[in-house]
């Protein structure tokens, strides 16, 4: 059975290699975006007597092929399939076009692909899960009857495993820690030059409004983000696509699941394989790996789970290496890739090392990307089952539920908004400052709040109206409180402070004719100043100085400066 529709085949080719396509289907590709190019071939190449037409003019080694195909059922393994009708050679569109390959084809199998005939896809065959090219069933209407040969015999199931005692489900988390990195990159706007390494150290409190903060998967969402080109360079900042960033925000869970795990499935730039802890790969520039084909391995094994039913990792590995242990590299290639243990530093050349390198691989991929990204939940120990997302995406589920909806407006200025509505949160957190991450997310409006959506030109009024439209009505005192801080900004201040209190004012005054004068940020009474952060060894250096024995009493720490929306408070010391 082919692997996809022709629709589904169409919308994974890029737009030149959909002009080369449509110029031998006769449709004039000219001023059509993609989608209006898609929509105008597949009434055509659908088409029985266009099909019927487009047979006649190829040539017999076109044919063969095509009847070959059809024989073995409409696909057959791609290295098979290419090394008896010729190599297909895909390339980026800079190439395509510049080279116009598609009138010079190294043979039948490259020109039905240019022809819009053959697709490739991935599908569990006799041997394993192998890349293969296949024909949809869209394009065989107009073509002679072939006889098939007799389907593959069905796989094997898989043994399932004991529940596991501990779970991490994964939920809305993945779409609810994506939205708040788009809310940190729109509020933040970090320089163009950051990483997602710097900004997870130099912004500890964006990590804690994070459902799940690890280091890697921040990584990974940022650098979706990217991929997806919701963040774009404009004055030296990285600022979002206000479009594609509001598209993905108003789209329904499965959708925006959806929309970050194929944006990792169909990525060259996020190698899997070089983030896999036990391995250091070298890239000397004598080899390199797609790292889509394990993604796309894995994905179609996982179409063989039960939902509901729980897998051990070692049993799909095992299934895996039984059945296509070459997903990845041709069997020269075992020797050719230089992969090093990270522990030992020796090199893991030979098939002999496939445990370490492949299993190793489809292990991080499992529990690290496939559950980051919500496909699967992981129990301990050693545990997979589909998430709801993860059976609904591979055709085995409903899709999952949106989350809490809630949305209240709180007398005091505090917002609780829940998962479901990430738009809103999005919308909220420019006006708001976080309080908590869960199920339900809590923000409040503060000063520093305000003054960050005035400089989004946002104001009060507009405030008010983002309320209404939400049918949330705003307490007077707020509608007020808003009025009046339009008016006259900030009159109350709570925040972080590192006090010094004195018994004595002649020892404020002595300090304060020492070098530790520059570290006294405000001078609160005669006997009180605050300190500027990290003043205080300089300041208890001075008192000593003077023979003061200072008592500290330093139960919380205050936030460091470069926090993002944290929280206030004081500390004391005494003398």
């Amino acid at each position: 059975m082919p692997v996809r529709s022709l629709r589904q085949s169409l919308n994974d080719l890029d737009g030149a290699h959909l002009r080369v396509i449509a110029r031998f289907w006769e449709v004039d590709p000219d001023q059509l975006s993609r989608e209006a190019l898609i929509a105008r071939l597949l009434p055509v190449m659908m088409d029985p007597e266009r099909q019927a037409a487009h047979w006649a003019r190829l040539g017999e080694e076109e044919r063969a092929a095509l009847q070959a195909l059809l024989a073995a059922g409409g696909m057959m393994p791609a290295a098979s399939f290419q090394r008896r009708f010729g190599e297909i050679r895909r390339v980026g569109a800079a190439r395509l076009e510049g080279e116009r390959l598609w009138e010079r084809p190294t043979g039948p199998a490259e020109a039905l692909w240019f022809r819009g005939w053959i697709f490739f896809g991935f599908a569990e065959l006799p041997a394993g899960f192998e890349e293969v090219v296949f024909l949809p069933d869209e394009l065989r209407l107009g073509l002679p009857a072939v006889e098939e040969s007799p389907p593959p015999e069905p796989s094997e199931r898989i043994p399932t495993a004991p529940a596991p005692t501990r779970i991490r489900r994964t939920g809305t988390t993945p779409a609810d820690d994506f939205c708040t990195l788009l809310i940190f990159l729109h509020n933040e706007a970090p320089v163009a030059s950051m990483t997602a390494e710097e900004a997870w150290s130099r912004f500890p409190a964006v990590r804690r409004q994070l459902r799940w903060p690890h280091r890697e998967r921040w990584s990974l969402l940022w650098h979706l983000a990217r991929v997806l080109r919701m963040t774009q360079v404009r004055r030296e900042a990285l600022r979002l696509d206000p479009e594609v960033t509001t598209r993905w925000l108003q789209a329904p869970l499965m959708e925006q699941l959806r929309v970050l795990l194929e944006a990792w499935r169909d990525d060259t730039m996020w190698n899997d394989l070089f983030h896999v802890p036990t391995l250091r790969p070298e890239p000397t520039g004598s080899w390199q790996n797609d790292p889509r084909l394990a993604r796309r391995t894995l994905l179609e094994l996982l179409r063989r789970l039960d939902p509901g039913s729980w897998y051990a990792v070692p049993d799909l590995i095992h299934e895996i290496r039984n059945r296509n242990p070459t997903f990845q590299r041709t069997e020269a290639e075992f020797t050719t890739w230089y992969i090093r243990d990270a522990e030992t530093g020796e090199y893991l050349r030979g098939f002999e090392h496939w445990d370490r390198v492949e299993g190793a691989l489809l292990r991080y991929l499992l529990l690290g990307p496939l559950h980051w990204l919500g496909v699967l939940e992981v129990g301990e120990p050693d545990r997979i089952r589909l998430s709801p997302f993860g059976a609904a995406y591979l055709g085995r589920g409903d899709p999952p539920p949106e989350g809490d909806t809630r949305f209240v407006l709180l007398a005091d200025g505090t917002i609780e908004v829940g998962a479901g509505r990430r738009y809103e949160r999005f919308q909220v957190a420019r006006i708001a400052d976080w309080i908590s991450s869960g199920e339900v997310y809590r923000y409040r409006i503060t000063a520093r709040s305000l003054a960050r959506a005035r400089s989004q030109h946002i104001g009060p009024e507009r405030i008010l109206d983002f309320f209404r439209r939400y049918e949330l009505t705003p307490p007077d005192a707020l509608q007020q409180a808003l009025a009046r801080w339009a008016a006259r900004g900030t009159e109350a201040r709570v925040e972080w402070a590192l006090v010094l209190q004195v018994s004595d004012p002649e020892l404020l005054r002595q300090l304060l004719a020492t070098e530790a004068r520059r570290y006294v940020q405000e001078v609160l009474s005669p006997t009180a100043v605050t300190l500027q952060r990290g003043g205080w060894p300089h300041v208890r250096t001075a008192l000593l100085q003077l023979g003061v024995v200072p008592e500290e009493r330093l139960e919380t720490s205050p936030e460091p400066e470069t926090e993002w929306a944290g929280p206030h408070g004081a500390s004391t010391l005494g003398v």
